[in-house]
């Protein structure tokens, strides 16, 4: 391990601001009661425009190891990189202002770099409501009961099968990691943990994972991936580009594992924009679906040609998508040719009767009120196209 042990460790906490003024005492309050003392904390005001910038300054005044860092709004991205930019610690943990660190974090991070030769610390984190009411009951995210060790390959391979957890709140690292490789998180989009995770456990020397519940995540309803859109789901393809990329030019020897996981990934992420484009009022452009569906099959190509193995449960899925996939997006373009067609129909009426009311209301001071039936019948045009969508969905599900 490159940074010192214990006591003497300095650790950098970067925490992120930005409208959390509920939230923010409470999660302040975790990190500065730290049991490990010797901390430089980071308030990153991202341009909050609520009462957060002096929260922020508050803080300071009352406890010396705190420096705010006050900046343009520019998203998470931006801020953590605003944040690691002026971090001078031995080690380094970023943490979202509204959620709450157990006080023995980083006590329990630093023991666990030395007495396992690792450089980046693992642990376990449970969920809370927006009251910071324990949603389930000795609920923990990725159990597990011992500790575990792994190389970087190892590491790599765990994160893409999803047994261990890719968010940056939920592990402390040495900063070499982060400074000596000209890191930073990609600025204008989301999924950012996803798509820089692989890069920090890659350059690691040794990872540990170690049991304890250590971080309480906050479900809200504002956050930042609480919503589905069209961008958040290029965002998530954008994400399994970069960490493609980085693992291919660091691990050339994990291509074949590489493929099989993007392929699993991109199944689940079609079934998800499949049922999410029906349930969220059709908001998803159907080229989207297009391009990741040619990925699918360009990745399908790549794993036949090669004899690599795919897990029954992607096979699984991948039928399931194949029977039904074309059917639904079909259904899709349908509707949307349809909805453009009717809103056009809408203009040329609502038009027509606009200029009949204004000749209505000159000579006997009438309105025009055609238009109420015309709603009503694109209401009902709008049933059988949904329910179509919906059934390419069920087969799906």
């Amino acid at each position: 391990m490159t940074a010192h042990t214990d006591e003497d460790t300095l650790v950098s906490v970067i925490v992120p601001v930005y409208k959390v003024e509920q939230y923010l005492d409470e999660c302040v309050e975790g990190i500065v009661g730290q049991t490990h003392r010797n901390l430089e904390i980071l308030l990153v005001d991202d341009g909050s425009p609520d009462q957060c910038p002096a929260m922020c300054d508050a803080w300071a005044a009352k406890d010396g190891r705190i420096r705010v860092i006050h900046k343009k709004n520019g998203g998470l991205s931006d801020a953590r990189n605003a944040g690691l930019e002026r971090a001078t610690g031995d080690c380094i943990y970023f943490v979202d202002s509204d959620d709450m660190v157990d006080p023995r974090l980083i006590e329990h991070c630093l023991t666990a770099m030395r007495e396992h030769d690792a450089d980046l610390v693992m642990f376990q984190f449970d969920t809370i409501s927006e009251n910071g009411v324990p949603l389930i009951s000795d609920y923990k995210h990725n159990d597990f009961d011992e500790v575990m060790v792994m190389t970087p390959v190892e590491g790599i391979k765990a994160q893409l099968k999803a047994e261990i957890d890719g968010y940056f709140w939920s592990f402390l690292a040495a900063t070499p990691i982060y400074k000596d490789h000209d890191f930073s998180f990609p600025v204008g989009r989301k999924i950012e943990d996803m798509a820089r995770i692989c890069n920090v456990i890659g350059e690691s020397h040794r990872i540990v994972r170690i049991p304890e519940v250590l971080y309480h995540y906050r479900l809200r309803g504002g956050s930042i991936t609480s919503a589905w859109s069209p961008q958040l789901m290029r965002d998530w393809m954008k994400a399994a580009d970069d960490r493609e990329t980085y693992i291919l030019e660091r691990y050339p020897e994990l291509k074949g594992f590489m493929r099989l996981q993007q392929l699993t990934f991109f199944a689940n992420l079609d079934y998800e924009t499949i049922r999410q484009t029906v349930t969220a009022s059709l908001n998803i452009d159907p080229e989207d679906a297009d391009e990741m569906r040619r990925r699918i099959d360009r990745l399908r190509r790549d794993i036949a040609d090669n004899h690599d193995e795919v897990p029954e449960s992607t096979r699984s899925l991948l039928d399931l998508l194949r029977d039904s996939v074309d059917d639904a997006v079909d259904d899709f373009k349908e509707m949307r040719d349809d909805w453009k067609r009717i809103g056009r129909g809408w203009k040329e009426y609502m038009h027509e009767r606009t200029e009949q009311a204004g000749q209505n209301q000159a000579e006997h001071g009438k309105t025009g009120r055609d238009g109420i039936g015309l709603a009503g019948r694109i209401a009902h045009a709008a049933n059988p196209l949904r329910k179509s969508g919906q059934s390419a969905v069920d087969e799906v599900r």
